[in-house]
């Protein structure tokens, strides 16, 4: 094949935006947009009552009693009304009043197929999070989940009973500093035409809306507790640095649906503060457990087609925020447990959660006290691998941020069980750089933390750096005919037994330096010493500027969860193959690094 015959054909990304009519609220939250809305009579399982303020000022203030420990809020009495915004000139005006509690089953959670699948979407029953069967153990009491995003509508009455009292952040122009994170506009992008700060609400809904309360479904942890920071509207990596680090000591897990682009191919760095970030938290977060990150694997597992009709992926290590030790990179499965379209492959990834596929998405919560139906992607998977982890913690809370990756991934499901792209793993397990280890299973993985025997922290942590290795190699060209495979460039080290002291790999880095005249047309391999194989890279076209729209290997990590639970000693293989004819280059230099214990 020759680039020069390949065209790109854009696709639509997996995020379709409507907002659902609003329910009532056990505190009641009266939203007061710039044009009216139309109240609505309880009854129906997406209807219900909204009451209406006039527009004001606000921002700010102090919101409603709330336990630190637990997140619970709410409740009988009277209080004065508060008015509280994103900051002057903002659409949504929020007036909090106090009302009674409700109680009782939560109408929307029937729909919550990827709490519970039993079929009712068409999908397969039983392809789900397995989270009902884990509330008679854990339903997240007392663990704080920091939720980073665009803004999050707090004050949502399936939020706000969870919400840590005076803990969240604002870092918007105009409302730095609040503790109303809120939204500011219910109005539509102009460019994408897409409603504007809906995503932040959408993922805390999915973590940890209220349970038993009368009020639209539940999150995967309902009693889990909410802090709330919206770094990405700033667009400051400043601003996402503090978020990360922010109460480090309270808050347990920091839960990130956001990452770098998936629309072109490329490779996209993290700037070095963000790395400075995660190690800093995984080695002194929660008093040295570590503070638990988890990320998307991405979108982009079909961001173009070429002429022919097929789909051009992004691979998740070429996102530079998850490609690296200290973050949870989390793939998605649809109703009936296979890869949707626009899953990335990785051998980063480390487990699945149910997200949408072609039509059936989640159902959550949204901005003005509604509810959706139509939430998607990675975005939606990734949060509710945050919520097992919450219910993890709240079963054990001594669990270390390594305890975590272990658990989810020994007690992570086998779904999809025909795909030819499942591997033997060690420890009987299997691997996929399609779903990693498998979708996560909250009933398990609640079981196996209870009575788990720590492997400690960052402390405890062993690191082999073997010596880099500059080989300098040409790497052959791809044949003309397209029936003939390429020949690799390969270089090998070994790790004698004495060397290293790691038995057991939990996670694998590769730092590699290239020079070629089109990087895209590499493919790259690492294979362990007991024939395990990373799927590092695959050849790809990218769309971009520039000779090399890809993006040099230049000293890019690479990260792999694949070679879990395996030794070290042995004989380590990099292998790359130019798959595509005409662009030529060379392997300079690669080094190794393994952590484990």
């Amino acid at each position: 094949m020759q680039r020069s015959r390949v065209a790109f054909v854009s696709l639509p990304q997996p995020v379709p935006l409507t907002v659902c009519p609003p329910v009532s609220a056990s505190l009641s939250v009266s939203v007061s947009p710039r044009r009216p809305l139309r109240a609505l009579l309880r009854g129906t399982v997406l209807a219900g009552a909204l009451a209406m303020a006039g527009c004001g000022g606000g921002g700010g203030g102090t919101p409603p009693a709330v336990d630190p420990g637990t997140g619970s809020g709410g409740g009988g009495g009277t209080v004065e009304p508060k008015t509280v915004s994103a900051g002057p000139g903002c659409d949504l005006v929020y007036t909090l009043t106090q009302s009674a509690v409700l109680t009782g089953t939560d109408p929307l959670l029937a729909l919550q197929w990827h709490l519970r699948n039993s079929g009712q979407t068409g999908g397969t029953a039983g392809e789900d999070l397995r989270a009902v069967d884990a509330w008679g153990s854990s339903r997240g009491t007392g663990v704080r989940v920091a939720v980073i995003d665009d803004a999050i509508e707090v004050v949502h009455a399936d939020l706000l009973p969870n919400l840590v009292d005076g803990a969240s952040r604002s870092y918007r122009s105009g409302n730095r500093g609040s503790v109303w994170p809120l939204p500011c506009s219910s109005g539509t992008d102009p460019v994408t035409l897409e409603a504007k700060e809906v995503h932040g609400t959408a993922v805390a809904g999915i973590v940890l809306g209220r349970d038993d309360n009368a009020l639209g479904g539940a999150g995967v942890a309902p009693r889990a507790s909410l802090v709330a920071f919206d770094a990405l509207i700033s667009r400051q990596d400043a601003d996402i640095v503090d978020a990360l680090l922010r109460d480090s000591a309270l808050n347990a897990i920091y839960q990130n649906s956001w990452g770098a682009p998936d629309s072109d191919g490329a490779l996209h760095a993290a700037a070095p503060a963000f790395a400075a970030a995660i190690r800093t938290g995984i080695e002194t977060g929660r008093g040295g457990l570590g503070s638990i990150y988890v990320f998307p694997g991405g979108n982009g597992g079909c961001f173009a087609a070429d002429l022919s009709g097929n789909c051009v992926s992004d691979n998740a290590n070429f996102d530079g925020f998850v490609n690296r030790l200290g973050t949870i990179a989390v793939c998605a499965v649809d109703h009936a447990g296979r890869r949707p379209w626009y899953g990335e492959p990785g051998a980063n990834l480390l487990v699945c959660a149910p997200s949408s596929g072609d039509a059936k998405n989640v159902v959550t919560t949204t901005i003005r006290g509604g509810y959706r139906q139509d939430f998607s992607g990675t975005s939606a998977s990734t949060p509710q691998v945050s919520g097992v982890v919450a219910l993890m913690l709240a079963a054990n809370p001594s669990l270390t941020w390594r305890d975590v990756r272990l658990i989810l991934a020994k007690t992570a499901r086998r779904n999809d069980p025909a795909n030819p792209d499942w591997e033997p793993a060690a420890g009987g397990r299997v691997f996929s750089h399609q779903y990693g280890f498998g979708v996560a299973d909250a009933r398990a993985a609640v079981a196996a933390a209870t009575g788990w025997s720590s492997v400690g922290g960052s402390a405890q942590l062993k690191t082999c750096t073997l010596p880099e290795r500059a080989p300098g190699i040409a790497i052959p060209d791809a044949p003309t005919d397209p029936a003939i495979p390429p020949t690799p460039a390969t270089d090998s080290l070994n790790i004698a037994a004495n060397e290293c002291g790691i038995t057991q790999i939990e996670y694998v880095e590769v730092r590699v330096t290239t020079t070629h005249t089109y990087s895209g047309d590499l493919r790259i391999r690492l294979i362990s010493p007991q024939g395990a194989v990373s799927r590092l890279a695959e050849s790809r076209i990218c769309k971009g500027d520039g000779s090399d729209p890809c993006g040099a290997f230049d000293g890019w990590t690479f990260g792999s969860s694949r070679h879990l639970d395996e030794p070290a000693t042995g004989t380590w293989t990099l292998q790359l193959a130019d798959t595509v004819e005409l662009d030529t280059g060379r392997l300079e230099k690669w080094s190794l690094t393994l952590y484990g214990r």
